[in-house]
């Protein structure tokens, strides 16, 4: 029987880049509660870019472990699932009142991301085909999140911090009123 050891690491990657590619967005939502509020309108526009240095992390991780540089891949990898534990921490702390989809999906990527800080700790090879697999699915997911999150970081300085509302912007009014027809038979 094969050894199945070396495929753990990198099947937790590909898990956490599946579930990326069905809910791109939840990375933007990662960064956007740990960024203070007050430095939003500041630093949205690093949104993007958070979004591409966090998962270049998992891919240079995954590529130094893969490459027998382990120690490297090592001090990476913490960094990669650090991050990502601390920010699913934020945001389940954060999204008490949110749909339950939010918090379960942000409680499987921290639960991945604690397990696979066990893993590097306890040095475990990984499997280098699996490992490029890996490498270009979360390349992938990272594109697509960071290009979304852009149009969400676009749509917020349109809407809110210029503080103008569009003329073919839907408003919606917490007390709507009765208005009459347009032909004034009413």
């Amino acid at each position: 029987m094969a050894d199945w050891k070396p495929y753990l690491l990198p099947v937790l990657f590909l898990i956490q880049a599946g579930i990326n590619m069905v809910f791109y967005g939840f990375p933007a939502v990662m960064f956007s509660v740990v960024i203070p509020e007050s430095l939003y309108g500041k630093l949205a526009w690093t949104l993007p870019f958070l979004i591409l240095c966090y998962f270049a992390l998992g891919i240079l991780a995954l590529h130094y472990l893969s490459a027998s540089s382990v120690r490297r891949g090592r001090l990476l990898g913490l960094l990669y699932f650090g991050a990502g534990a601390l920010g699913s921490v934020a945001v389940l702390s954060d999204s008490i009142h949110e749909t339950p989809l939010l918090p379960a999906i942000f409680a499987l990527w921290l639960a991945l991301s604690l397990f696979g800080m066990i893993l590097l700790f306890r040095g475990i090879e990984v499997s280098w085909k699996l490992s490029l697999v890996a490498m270009i699915l979360l390349g992938i997911s990272a594109l697509v999140s960071a290009s979304t999150a852009g149009w969400v970081v676009e749509d917020y300085y349109a809407h809110v911090h210029i503080g103008e509302i569009p003329e073919n912007a839907t408003v919606i009014v917490a007390y709507p009123e009765n208005v009459s027809p347009p032909n004034g038979t009413g």
